[in-house]
C-alpha cells in the first residue's frame, strides 16, 4: 500500500494486488479534493466549479460595514446590516423577490447538506472496503508464503529421503554379499520408507488442494469488492451531475432576477458615491479639527510662557531696584517655595522655572540668586528637580575680582518637629563666570522626585530651600 500526498487538501491512495495463479495485476487509484469553506470532499474536475458556487466562501459587505459574510447569508445580512438601514427602503416587489429567493436558497441548503451526508456515508464505506481489500491481500500473501515456505520444506524431504535410500541401498548391497538372509529385512524398510514416503505426498497434496482453493476464494472477494467501488463511484458521479445542472438552473434564474434590478443597482451605485463623498467630507472635517486642537496647545502653551516671561521681567525690574539696598548680604538663603505640587504640575505641561529672592554673598558682593527647574532639565527631566546657582549682573561688579569662584551647599529641609530626627538633603556646587558679560557654565543640582515626595522634605505641600555660600 502506498499514499502520497499532493497538498494540504488533496491525497492520492494507490493499491496494487497481484496473483501468483492467474498472474492479473490490478491497480486501483483514489483521489479526492477538500474545499476550504465547507469541507467537503469532490473530485478534481468538480473542484474548481464548487469554488465558484461555494455558498460558505466568505465576501465583504457591499455597504462597507467591514463585515465577512458567507456568500449564502449575504442578502440576510443585507437586512440587518447597519449601513443600510440608513438608506431609502426598497419597493415591496423587490422584498417579495428576496424573500422567495431565500425560501428556495433555504431548501436549497437542505438538500445540499442531505446529499452531503450521504456522500460522507458512502466514502466512508468506501474507505472501510479499501482497508478490508487491502486486509485480504496481505492474508492472500501470507498464504502464499506459507505454501512457498511448505513446497521448499518438502523438496527437502525428499531430497533427504533420496539420500537416505541410496544410502541404504548401498549398505544392503554391502551386506548382501556377506549374509544373503539380511535380503528380507531390506525390502522391508524399503517398503516402510515408501508408505513414508506416500503419506507425506498425500499430506502436501491435501495442503496445496487448500491453499488453492483459500487464494480463489480471496480472489472473488477481491473482484466483488472492485465492482462494488466502481458502482459506488458511477453512483456518486451521476449525483455530483445532477447537482451541477441544478445549480445552473438556479443561476439562470438569478441573473434574470438581477438584470430586472440593474435600474435599482445603479441608484445604490449613486448612493454608494455620495456616502464615500460624506465619509470623504468628515475625515478632512476630523483633520481640520486636529490641527486646530494643536494649534490650540502651541498658543497654550506660548502664552503661558509669555505671562512667566512678564512675570520674570516685573520681579527683575523689582530686584533691579533693590539691588543697590541689598539686605542679604552674608552669603545665606532659606527659600520657602509654596504650593509646590501645582507649580510641578505647572512644570510637567509648561515647562516653567522657579526663581528664588536675590542675595550676596557678602556686602558689596556677587549678585546671586537660585533657579529651580521642578520636573527637571535635559536627562533628568520628568524625574528629578534641577537647581542652579546663578551670577547676576550687580551694581558692585566693576569693583569685584573676575572671573568668579565660589563654593556654595544647597540644602533641602526636613520638616521635623524633633530636631534630632531631621536629615536634611545636601549638595555642594561650584559657581564659575568669567566676567560680568560672559554667560556661565552652570553646575546643576537635582533630587529625584520619589525622595522629595516620601520623605519629610514636602510637608503642607511647602518646600524649604536653604543655599550656603561658603568663604
Amino acid at each position: 500500500m502506498h499514499i502520497m500526498a499532493t497538498n494540504d487538501n488533496n491525497y492520492t491512495r494507490t493499491t496494487n494486488s497481484s496473483s501468483s495463479l492467474n498472474g492479473k495485476t490490478t491497480v486501483l487509484k483514489y483521489e479526492k479534493s477538500s474545499c476550504l469553506f465547507c469541507n467537503e470532499w469532490f473530485d478534481s474536475q468538480t473542484f474548481t466549479e464548487h469554488l465558484i458556487h461555494c455558498g460558505q466562501v466568505l465576501e465583504q459587505c457591499p455597504n462597507n460595514c467591514n463585515a465577512f459574510v458567507p456568500r449564502i447569508r449575504m442578502r440576510t445580512h443585507l437586512k440587518e446590516c447597519p449601513r443600510a438601514r440608513s438608506q431609502q427602503p426598497q419597493s415591496n416587489s423587490l422584498e417579495r423577490l428576496d424573500q422567495f429567493m431565500d425560501n428556495r436558497l433555504t431548501q436549497f441548503e437542505k438538500d445540499l447538506s442531505a446529499l452531503r451526508s450521504v456522500l460522507n456515508e458512502e466514502i466512508g464505506q468506501r474507505l472501510h472496503l479499501i482497508t478490508d481489500v487491502g486486509n485480504l491481500r496481505k492474508y492472500n500473501q501470507v498464504l502464499e508464503d506459507w505454501k512457498h515456505e511448505t513446497a521448499e520444506n518438502v523438496n527437502g524431504l525428499k531430497a533427504l529421503l533420496n539420500e537416505e535410500i541410496v544410502q541404504r541401498q548401498f549398505e544392503v548391497s554391502e551386506s548382501y554379499k556377506d549374509n544373503v538372509a539380511n535380503f528380507d529385512m531390506i525390502k522391508k524398510v524399503k517398503t516402510d520408507i515408501q508408505s513414508e514416503m506416500e503419506t507425506l505426498e498425500k499430506n502436501i497434496q491435501r495442503l496445496s488442494m487448500e491453499v488453492a482453493e483459500q487464494v480463489n476464494h480471496l480472489n472473488d472477494n477481491t473482484m466483488k469488492l472492485e465492482e462494488m467501488i466502481l458502482e459506488n463511484e458511477k453512483k456518486s458521479l451521476d449525483k455530483f451531475i445532477e447537482i451541477e445542472e441544478f445549480l445552473k438552473l438556479i443561476d439562470g434564474d438569478l441573473k434574470t432576477k438581477f438584470v430586472a434590478n440593474s435600474d435599482l443597482n445603479a441608484k445604490q451605485a449613486n448612493m454608494d458615491l455620495e456616502v464615500k463623498s460624506m465619509k470623504n467630507i468628515v475625515c478632512e472635517t476630523e483633520e481640520r479639527c486636529e490641527k486646530l486642537e494643536d494649534m490650540v496647545k502651541q498658543v497654550d502653551m506660548q502664552l503661558h510662557q509669555n505671562m512667566q516671561t512678564l512675570a520674570d521681567l516685573e520681579n527683575h525690574l523689582a530686584t533691579q531696584q533693590r539691588l543697590a539696598s541689598l539686605q542679604n548680604t552674608r552669603g545665606h538663603l532659606i527659600w520657602r517655595i509654596k504650593d509646590f505640587s501645582k507649580k510641578l504640575d505647572e512644570a510637567k505641561q509648561y515647562e516653567t522655572i522657579l526663581h528664588s529672592a536675590m542675595f550676596s554673598n557678602k556686602q558689596y558682593g556677587y549678585a546671586l540668586r537660585l533657579d529651580i527647574h521642578p520636573n527637571g532639565k535635559g536627562t533628568w527631566k520628568g524625574r528629578n528637580l534641577i537647581a542652579c546657582l546663578n551670577v547676576l549682573a550687580g551694581e558692585y561688579d566693576a569693583l569685584l575680582p573676575w572671573p568668579c569662584r565660589l563654593q556654595a551647599d544647597i540644602i533641602i529641609r526636613a520638616q521635623y518637629t524633633n530636631s534630632e530626627e531631621s536629615q536634611d538633603y545636601v549638595k555642594t556646587i561650584l559657581v564659575r563666570k568669567k566676567n560680568d558679560e560672559f554667560i556661565q557654565n552652570n553646575q546643576y543640582f537635582h533630587i529625584p522626585h520619589k525622595i522629595v515626595m516620601s520623605r519629610n522634605y514636602l510637608h503642607n505641600d511647602c518646600l524649604y530651600v536653604e543655599v550656603r555660600v561658603l568663604k
